[in-house]
């Protein structure tokens, strides 16, 4: 078991898959770098947010069938991201739950990245067999439409 990433609006797909436990060390090594973000408090506005978004997708404030409003306010929590990140938000990849990671997102996480000292980038890189592979597809996502957790 592990995690599989889909670079969104790619065709084909593009897929980039980590094991359970090279995800979980690429998780903590970003969390030591400070390319994810901590919610906590914006969850209430991120909630908000993608009930608004579900609202602007169904073009209706009161959907005609009750799936399609369950529908329309899922893909908005899903899509839903904070203005100005600082970085992935943990939930996006502590879950697999089809969540978007938007290019905002990405970007940040990178910046975040460049800004860790180099001892400390090269130290997670020699630690870690996939990182590096790993940041070039954060790369590629965050110049594309962004990826989704699976």
């Amino acid at each position: 078991m592990g995690r599989a990433y889909q670079l969104e609006l790619s065709d084909p797909t593009v897929t980039y898959f980590l094991d359970h436990f090279t995800h979980a060390r690429v998780v903590r090594a970003m969390d030591r770098l400070g390319m994810i973000q901590d919610l906590h408090g914006q969850m209430f506005n991120l909630a908000a947010s993608a009930h608004d978004n579900a609202l602007a997708l169904t073009g209706e404030f009161l959907p005609a069938h009750p799936q399609d409003a369950a529908a329309a306010t899922l893909h908005g929590v899903l899509t839903a991201s904070i203005p100005n990140p600082a970085g992935i938000p943990r939930h996006k990849l502590a879950t697999g739950e089809n969540w978007l990671i938007a290019p905002a997102e990405i970007t940040a996480a990178l910046a975040a990245h460049q800004r860790a000292p180099h001892d400390e980038r090269a130290a997670v890189s020699a630690l870690i067999d996939e990182w590096d592979p790993w940041i070039d597809f954060l790369h590629t996502a965050g110049d594309h439409a962004g990826l989704r957790s699976n």
